[in-house]
């Protein structure tokens, strides 16, 4: 490297490394001639050098301009790829979507609710059931028993046990539907089937409320030939 451009850019002398003019402290130095050969036979390991800057004439280490111009070398290089990476990173953050950057676009979590949404929306029977108890109670959303009854009747459409066990309490109830005492004993038995305890104990609580009619088209239901679709009514 020229010393004309170590002049302007010496790291090196800013750690105080590499060849310098003991006087002045300037690196724009050069080679000097040796001023006899009782000089140069008495300085093993060191040169002469003369500072442009003030003129002084010194002696140095043999490897103090190499140490120089490497120190420089290696400054200079580091320096270069620091602006290459900074260039790169605002060339990066140019080219990203400006949508990206914005918060308000950014992903936002789905909330619980939106969540039991998407499952009971995938089939998901506890999901299903789930929703629907809310939607009848207001839960965390608002209440809608019409729609809660949709819900728990596709639940237990699916054979879900506490599903069905809901389901007859809302006919039983009139929850959303026609209040239906044969067809809320037919889930409730559907329930106690699958040995949902509580099931039984409603259904015999069930029974005891009502009239002869009313049990027979219940057993007429509860044949095991009626598909669970014709055992729904609406509201």
């Amino acid at each position: 490297m020229p010393t004309s451009i170590l002049k302007y850019v010496d790291i090196a002398r800013l750690v105080g490394a590499g060849l310098k003019c003991p006087v002045c402290n300037g690196t724009d130095c050069r080679h000097s001639r040796w001023l006899s050969k009782a000089e140069k036979l008495g300085s093993e390991g060191f040169r002469p050098y003369r500072c442009n800057d003030c003129a002084h004439r010194f002696l140095a280490r043999n490897s103090a301009s190499l140490e120089r111009i490497l120190i420089n070398c290696t400054a200079v290089a580091m320096l270069c790829f620091g602006i290459w990476l900074g260039v790169d990173l605002w060339l990066a953050s140019v080219d990203q979507p400006k949508s990206a950057l914005s918060p308000a676009n950014a992903a936002v979590p789905a909330t619980p609710a939106q969540k039991q949404q998407e499952a009971a929306d995938s089939g998901d029977a506890a999901a299903m059931l789930q929703l629907g108890r809310d939607l009848a109670t207001g839960n965390k959303r608002p209440q809608d028993v019409g729609e809660a009854a949709k819900w728990v009747q596709l639940a237990a459409a699916t054979g879900n046990p506490e599903a069905m066990l809901e389901l007859g309490r809302f006919y039983r109830d009139g929850v959303g539907v026609a209040q239906d005492s044969a067809r809320a004993y037919v889930w409730l038995s559907r329930a106690a089937a699958a040995k949902q305890t509580e099931a039984v104990l409603e259904r015999e609580a069930l029974v005891r409320t009502m009239g002869e009619a009313p049990l027979k088209v219940a057993l007429e239901l509860s044949m095991p030939t009626q598909p669970a679709a014709a055992l729904i009514r609406p509201k």
